[in-house]
């Protein structure tokens, strides 16, 4: 009766072993693989067993009453008020409507061509470009005209009857007064 128990003992154990590994996943089962069934050959004229979708739906997006994904989400936020012609206001999303015009200053425009643009510079030293239309400044004002040495750049302010009323302000490139004479190498004088 011992021999068998001792026996008995092992494949209990062996069995316990075998599930253990069997269930964590490092050993295969060691019983013999079930046979899988054989699969009928599918006939020469049956029907799909699922029917095609027909896909005539059309999808047309929306974007009215959503917020641009392209856009940062600090752009969505409360910014600085646009004053337009019209009775509403708006808020300008553009990068110069976060400073005021005292704040900015010309640097160059390149007015030889039929789209002239000009360069303002801001406190910190960032260049931006600006054509006609471009919105400038906390006021809410637009490039209006690009000419030689200036721009104009035009603001609606609410008068004292309540209308909007065109505000034209002209901001213009400042002359440097330390420039060196350029001099002529071939006659030896100065240019003025």
């Amino acid at each position: 009766m011992k021999g068998s128990a001792l026996i008995r003992h092992a494949r209990v154990s062996a069995l316990g072993l075998a599930l253990t590994l069997a269930a964590c996943g490092d050993s295969q089962p060691t019983s013999a693989p079930v046979p899988t069934p054989a699969k009928a050959a599918p006939k020469k004229n049956a029907e799909p067993a699922t029917p095609a979708i027909a896909s005539n739906v059309t999808y047309m997006y929306n974007p009215v009453g959503k917020r641009d994904p392209f856009r940062g989400l600090y752009m969505e936020g409360p910014g600085p008020r646009v004053l337009t012609e019209g009775p509403e206001e708006t808020v300008c999303s553009e990068p110069l409507c976060r400073f005021d015009l005292n704040e900015l200053t010309v640097v160059a425009v390149v007015s030889g061509d039929a789209n002239p643009l000009a360069m303002v510079e801001d406190k910190a030293g960032v260049g931006h470009l600006v054509r006609r239309n471009t919105k400038i400044g906390r006021q809410g004002g637009k490039v209006t005209q690009i000419l030689r040495d200036c721009i104009v750049v035009t603001s609606f302010v609410s008068g004292p009857d309540g209308k909007a009323q065109p505000n034209k302000d002209n901001m213009c490139v400042k002359a440097d007064v330390r420039s060196a004479p350029v001099l002529d190498l071939l006659g030896g004088k100065n240019y003025q």
